[in-house]
């Protein structure tokens, strides 16, 4: 495996060494942001920030045109970080680089080595919220994947690489086949004893079948997801009706087996948006937990946009915001907001936008 990365990283290089005879393209993104946040002397937990809190970013992105037709491809992301906690006493901030992806593309496939999807995630479709679908979304770890694809199939087969052995781990695979009537999917992880630190990380063997069609206006997903680890098995149906400037979804999913009791999730959502507002009501009954919202915004004009929302789980917990954002153009924007959670457990996500506990005041910049 290790010759395998090693290729792969050789391959990308020599990109560099093709100019000549090729195409080569760089491009560079980078962002800001400074805020302040006042939690009213809250518990701070994970990623929230209080006091004074910044953030560099540089992205960068280089594409090469090989001599054979392949495309060879590199992107990484340094973060450049610094709140009360991570000052040094020279001044100095934290620095840390993330989101590497290495790549080799030909028309019909490719193979991708770093921060970047498995198979499985890649291609899943739910039908609302299920319980045995939980395949691994995030990692600690590196992944390597290969992508094909012939006709109206596409398929990605993935392993994650441990870093301490160079060892493939827990392979994933996802298809999907454009029947017409509708999109077939399918996706499979298998078990392992492979331990990432990575909270989306799940060791358990899943598999699932799923599809997707338009009829009438209204996209219909049917779904089953069975973890065998667990002896669970979800069959879902979520339905989407557009009528003017109103979108309705609503989901059943019926829930079986391992710890389950029984008891189905199901829910639904109102969106609406028309010229300058926007709103959405949400109900989700998912094994016992009742929780619904109710979001909006309003776009006042010359930049400035307006957001309130409340959300309140089991006729206990609530959490609300309001906030106000300002486009100040050219890539930057100035926002002010408050909000308040019951019992800490939404951290710095709390109502639409992912809001922080508490008075924040934050200026982002985009170049």
């Amino acid at each position: 495996m290790k010759s395998i990365l090693l290729a792969s990283t050789a391959l990308v290089a020599f990109a560099g060494a093709a100019a000549a005879d090729g195409h080569t393209s760089i491009t560079h993104t980078m962002g800001a942001t400074l805020g302040y946040n006042d939690n009213n002397g809250g518990t701070i937990v994970n990623d929230d920030e209080t006091g004074f809190y910044w953030e560099g970013n540089l992205k960068t992105t280089a594409t090469a045109t090989l001599d054979n037709g392949l495309t060879a491809g590199a992107y990484f992301e340094i973060t450049i970080a610094g709140d009360d906690d991570t000052i040094n006493n020279d001044g100095g901030q934290d620095l840390s680089s993330s989101d590497f992806v290495l790549s080799l593309e030909a028309a019909n496939g490719g193979l991708f080595f770093g921060d970047t999807g498995r198979a499985a995630e890649k291609y899943w479709k739910s039908a609302g919220d299920m319980e045995s679908d939980g395949v691994s979304t995030g990692s600690d770890s590196a992944v390597l994947r290969g992508d094909i694809m012939a006709g109206p199939v596409k398929a990605s087969v993935s392993y994650l690489i441990d870093e301490a052995t160079d060892s493939e781990e827990q392979l994933s695979f996802g298809a999907e086949v454009d029947a017409g009537f509708a999109v077939i999917t399918a996706a499979y992880q298998e078990e392992t004893d492979f331990a990432d630190a990575d909270g989306d990380f799940n060791a358990d063997e899943i598999w699932g079948l799923s599809g997707q069609g338009t009829f009438g206006g209204a996209t219909v997903t049917v779904a089953y997801a069975e973890n065998t680890t667990d002896d669970q098995q979800s069959t879902g149906i979520k339905v989407a009706y557009p009528f003017g400037p109103v979108t309705a979804t609503a989901y059943y999913v019926d829930e079986q087996g391992g710890a389950l009791d029984g008891e189905p999730n199901f829910g639904i959502n109102v969106a609406y948006a028309d010229g300058p507002i926007a709103a959405t009501v949400d109900y989700q009954d998912d094994q016992g937990t009742q929780k619904w919202s109710v979001n909006g915004s309003y776009d006042v004009g010359n930049g400035l946009t307006v957001f309130a929302g409340f959300e309140n789980q089991n006729e206990e917990d609530t959490d609300y915001h309001v906030a106000a954002k300002y486009d100040l153009g050219g890539g930057a924007d100035f926002t002010v907001s408050y909000a308040m959670d019951d019992d800490g457990d939404q951290e710095d996500e709390i109502g639409q936008n992912d809001y922080q506990e508490g008075t924040t005041v934050e200026l982002n910049f985009s170049f």
